[in-house]
C-alpha cells in the first residue's frame, strides 16, 4: 500500500484531477485547503513582508490531496494523470507530489460489503464506477 500526497498550487486543476483519478478507480481521496509557507509569513510576519514581491502578492490557497492506493500500477496511473494535467497548463510550479509506503490502513465505523461501498460511492458522485473495488 502507498500513501500519495499531492499539493496543487493551481486550484483550477482539482476537479479534473479528481475526475481523472475516479476513472482509474481512486475514490477515497481527501482534499484539504493549505497555504504555502512563504505566502503565510509574507502576510503575517512584518519583517518578511518583502517576500510578497517574490510571490503573486495575494494569499492563494493550495489544495492538498491525499489517498491510500493498494497497487503500484494504480499509483503510476495516478501520477501520470497528475503530471499530464499540470503539463497541459504550460505553467511552471503547479505543485508537488510524494509517494510513501503505508504500513497500515483501516476503515472506521460499520463494515460494508464491497458492493455496498461501490453503490454508496456511485450515489455520492452521481455516476457508475468501474467494476473493481474502490481504492483509497
Amino acid at each position: 500500500m502507498y500513501l500519495l500526497i499531492t499539493v496543487l498550487n493551481n486550484e483550477e486543476l482539482l476537479n479534473d484531477l479528481i475526475t481523472g483519478w475516479l476513472d482509474i478507480g481512486i475514490t477515497g481521496a481527501t482534499v484539504i485547503e493549505s497555504t504555502d509557507s512563504l505566502q503565510l509569513i509574507s502576510h503575517h510576519i512584518p519583517i518578511f513582508a518583502g517576500f510578497r514581491s517574490l510571490t503573486s502578492g495575494g494569499m492563494p490557497h493550495n489544495k492538498t490531496v491525499f489517498t491510500i492506493i493498494r497497487d503500484k500500477e494504480v499509483v503510476d496511473q495516478a501520477i501520470a494523470c497528475l503530471e499530464a494535467l499540470c503539463s497541459e497548463t504550460g505553467k511552471p510550479f503547479q505543485g508537488i507530489y510524494v509517494v510513501a509506503p503505508a504500513l497500515s490502513f483501516g476503515r472506521l465505523g460499520r463494515r460494508e460489503k464491497p458492493e455496498e461501498r461501490q453503490r454508496h460511492m456511485e450515489k455520492k458522485i452521481g455516476r457508475r464506477l468501474k467494476e473493481h473495488p474502490p481504492e483509497g
